[in-house]
């Protein structure tokens, strides 16, 4: 009694026996399954050796990891449940090899080992969020996850789709428990900057039964998650200008931004999801299966955004330079374009559902299986924007560098910002999306263990997809600047003081400026479209943005695991090869302007039909019974986007320029600068993009020397080709398209070093053996092609490509008791490529870098009483910003680009089972 007491202390219990759907996490259910086999074994034998918690989780990742036929790295339920992470994605960045981006209170675009492009599956399916490729980590919210299992190796039976490897999240079956489990949680989440609180809860029921026709068990899992955040940014203009004797007498040819900004960005944004799940054992032999998943996501979005230009026809003094460059430190403008913004009402919806079901047959030596899904997932988007401008162009002080985080600064004299007399009307902008996806995808999977010497099983499998995707979209813009309407005249709006940002460095009082607020521009928008004279209504959608696309694959693959004995030591592996056809048709319209200025809309389609062969080749060494190595080749590639593939081609909207820009001078409107300037852009789609590709090696060695402690090290190269690049053509007079291409190679290769381990040393007390430690590390040295006309500024070499950090770690220190347990964790990551750019007014492209930077997460619980835990959470504890650079020359001199404060949250709540 006392052991059952403790064990359902636990935060969630993690039994992963449920079988998956499909053969692609096959090996890693199985560890999963003998893990925690082994755990409840042992738990039940050594009565005074409690295996729980935190130490649980740990031991079946580690045995997932070790068994797995191909290299894997996951995290467990009662893991996740223990990081101070209320997202999936979020946990995702204590993998090794693994980094995501963060910004909106959650973490986002996961990488590993530095590329973008993952295939994402839930509970073996393929899963997507509307036209994407791909879902949406973040969509799912921890507590509803049993595990997350990241395959950095490819095998024959994965379903195809990323360079990058595969994400699987696997959510929990009744089969999971041993019988009735009720369990969840109640939280709130403070956001400092915000100020704001957010309710967040998880709700599971779960049972099975002994029936008179087989073994039944119904699973129901409910959960809300939602955040309030305020990031803040200030930033400074891609664009260095340069000083000349008519703005600066005595001063000229230094270099500084030619324009600040303060952005100001809060949201509130949940999640609700709900998934069930159905399971059947009739005989012993047969499983059948059915379960369901629904992922919402709600934001509602405030933007507050200052532009603060330093060009036109300006006079520049008190210059003030950094020693020993010719960047200006700070100086005063007088007489320049005058600052403008707007205040943006952004709302955003996503509903995705996926259902399916299937069976799972074994007779001795033969193992089939069967699947059926269908996915519909829709995202649409609602925006509404009122522009302004400040009514005159005050004489500001600026600063390029400022003490403490770096970046801009700006006051301005003898002028109230917080005055909405002070501002006058500059437009209305709205936009509505609507993209959406849906596919069908069936497969069947046979496995039969053999029994001809060195080879072991073979698996052959058949698979087939449906998919369709769409996207419409609509917008229009109204500008009344010349009208000089004040922003006050304007019906309904409530105009005031922004709520403060940058709580973490407030350096500035010009964080605070006068904006109409969110609520007021959406409650009057029928009045603004009438004062502006638009029609009533969202806009029409344009035919020119739109598409549809229809995309049939079919796969086959075969794969044979061997073994053998080579003089006392055991080598097994895999080989294999997937085969995958792929059809694509995608439909659109091409926008005509006849010289009368009649526009049309002819329609447009493509089609593509393409073979992929994707081979694998693994083996595992096992040098002792405690040291094991790996080798492993794979091929992988994934598809372009729908989007990026579309035939059309669409046209933003035409140039405003602001009073007094030098550019609206007869003079100066040929130009090279303001020719440029004045482009109307465009953007359009290539049906001609390949899929990209890699090829992929991997060495790994690793060492496990207890239940929950292991040392591991790896090596691996990706051989890269065909990442998609933008590219702005502008053969054509007055326009600037933005269309897509295929780069070169590109190359990323690589280490990882990985310590997990517990106290448990004899000798020492207790209370000392709670003490835990995980720790890993990745280097990754990647270069690439850039796209053409970036490259020829760069003599065509390769650079270091974007979004991949040199060197990043976790540090992990942890505490587990059966009451109590802490967690400290620090991840880092290094400086790393933004992007690159190349800007007027620079003949050579250049990187926008971002700094290395550190994040502290907290979070502890207790345990009261059996079954009751309280838990304490703080996501960001050091509060310190992301810090973005823009060099401008080739020998590395720059200014700051962005200084971002992210925000701190703390959580408070309760967790239960029973």
């Amino acid at each position: 009694m006392r052991l059952k007491s403790m064990i359902l202390a636990s935060t969630s219990l993690v039994l992963l026996a449920g079988a998956a759907p499909a053969f692609a996490q096959t090996d890693a259910t199985t560890a999963a399954q003998d893990a925690a086999a082994t755990a409840a074994d042992t738990t039940a034998q050594e009565e005074d050796i409690v295996v729980t918690g935190l130490r649980r989780s740990l031991e079946t990742s580690q045995r997932i990891k070790r068994e797995s036929e191909g290299i894997v790295d996951a995290i467990v339920a009662e893991d996740i449940g223990k990081l101070p992470d209320t997202f999936a994605s979020s946990a995702l960045q204590r993998v090794p090899g693994v980094n995501v981006t963060r910004g909106g209170g959650e973490s986002a675009g996961v990488t590993v080992r530095g590329l973008p492009n993952l295939t994402t599956t839930y509970n073996g399916r393929d899963i997507f969020t509307a036209e994407g490729r791909y879902v949406q980590i973040q969509d799912f919210p921890a507590g509803t996850v049993a595990a997350l299992e990241v395959y950095k190796s490819g095998m024959a039976n994965q379903i195809e789709g990323g360079i990058a490897g595969a994400v699987n999240v696997r959510g929990r079956k009744p089969f999971d428990f041993d019988g009735f489990e009720l369990s969840g949680s109640l939280n709130y989440v403070h956001s400092e900057q915000a100020q704001r609180e957010a309710p967040n809860g998880n709700l599971l029921i779960s049972d099975r039964w002994n029936t008179g026709i087989g073994e039944m068990g119904l699973l129901v899992n409910a959960s809300y998650v939602g955040i309030e955040f305020l990031d803040s940014t200030r930033e400074q203009s891609l664009v260095i200008g340069t000083t000349d004797a008519v703005n600066a007498p005595g001063n000229a040819g230094l270099r500084f931004p030619d324009a600040q900004g303060n952005f100001l960005g809060y949201g509130k944004r949940w999640r609700p999801s709900v998934n069930a799940a159905f399971q059947w054992k009739p005989t012993p032999e047969l499983e059948i299966y059915a379960d369901g998943l629904f992922q919402g996501f709600r934001s509602e979005d405030y933007n507050r955004w200052m532009f603060i230009p330093i060009f036109g026809g300006m006079t520049l003094s008190n210059i003030e330079k950094i020693p020993g460059t010719n960047q200006i430190s700070s100086m005063t403008v007088t007489n320049a374009v005058r600052p403008d913004g707007y205040a943006g009402s952004f709302n955003g919806h996503t509903d995705t559902y996926q259902g399916g079901g299937g069976l799972i047959w074994t007779r001795d030596r033969l193992r089939l299986s069967a699947d059926v899904a269908y996915t519909q997932s829709e995202y649409h988007t609602s925006v509404m924007n009122v522009d302004y401008a400040m009514a005159s162009s005050p004489v500001r002080n600026v600063v390029f560098d400022a003490a403490h985080d770096g970046g801009p600064t700006q006051t301005f004299v003898n002028f109230n910002i917080n005055d909405p007399a002070n501002y006058i009307s500059r437009g209305l902008w709205q936009e509505r999306l609507k993209v959406n996806g849906k596919d069908w995808q069936a497969r069947t999977d046979l496995s039969y263990d053999l029994d001809l010497g060195f080879l072991k099983r073979i698996d052959v499998g058949l698979r087939y997809t449906n998919r369709k995707a769409g996207r419409d979209l609509g917008n229009l813009y109204i500008n009344n600047e010349g009208a000089r309407v004040p922003l006050t005249s304007l019906p309904g709006l409530d105009v005031r003081s922004t709520q403060p940002g940058f709580q973490f460095n407030n350096v500035q009082p010009n964080v605070f400026f006068a904006t109409p607020t969110r609520d007021s521009i959406r409650d009057s928008i029928t009045e603004l479209r009438t004062f502006f004279g638009v029609p009533a209504g969202m806009p029409p959608y344009n035919p020119a943005e739109n598409f549809r696309a229809n995309e049939k694959t079919y796969t086959a693959y075969g794969q044979i695991k061997y073994g053998f004995d080579l003089g006392g030591t055991v080598v097994d592996g895999l080989v294999g090869l997937r085969a995958v056809k792929t059809k694509l048709n995608i439909d659109g319209f091409s926008r005509v302007e006849a010289t009368g200025g009649a526009v049309t809309f002819p329609a447009i389609s493509a089609e593509s039909e393409y073979t992929d062969y994707l081979p694998n080749v693994s083996a595992r060494i096992g040098l002792t019974d405690k040291l094991q190595a790996r080798l492993a080749f794979t091929k992988t590639r994934t598809r372009p986007n729908f989007f990026d593939l579309r035939p059309n081609t669409s046209l933003g909207q035409p140039v405003i320029l602001a009073p007094g820009d030098t550019c609206l001078d007869p003079a100066n409107a040929s130009s090279a600068v303001c020719v440029e300037r004045l482009r109307r852009g465009g953007s359009a789609g290539n049906p001609d993009l390949k899929p990209l590709s890699s090829k992929n090696y991997d060495v790994s060695l690793e060492y496990y020397f207890s239940r929950t402690g292991s040392v591991t090290a790896a090596v691996f190269r990706h051989d890269a080709e065909g990442f998609l690049a933008t590219v702005d053509d502008r053969s054509q007079a007055g326009l600037r398209i933005a269309r897509p291409v295929n780069l070169g190679k590109t190359r990323l290769q690589g280490a990882e070093v990985t310590f997990t381990s517990f106290l448990d040393i004899d000798g020492l007390p207790e209370w000392m053996k709670g003490f835990g430690l995980q720790a890993n590390g990745t280097y990754i040295d990647a270069k690439g092609d850039l796209q053409p006309n970036f490259a020829a500024t760069l003599n065509n070499e390769q650079q270091p490509f974007p979004g991949v950090s040199k060197w990043s770690y976790n540090l992990v220190a942890l505490y587990e008791k059966p009451q109590f347990s802490a967690r400290l964790a620090y991840n880092y990551r290094s400086k790393f490529v933004n992007y690159y750019s190349l800007e007027a007014l620079d003949p050579t492209a250049h990187a926008i870098t971002e700094r290395g930077r550190g994040q502290v997460d907290f979070s502890t619980s207790i345990t009261p009483i059996p079954n009751i835990t309280l838990a304490f959470d703080i996501v960001n504890v050091l509060g310190n910003p992301l810090q973005r650079d823009r060099a401008y020359n080739l020998d590395g001199d720059s200014f700051a680009r962005q200084i971002l404060y992210l925000e701190r949250s703390y959580s408070l709540g309760v967790r239960f089972r029973f």
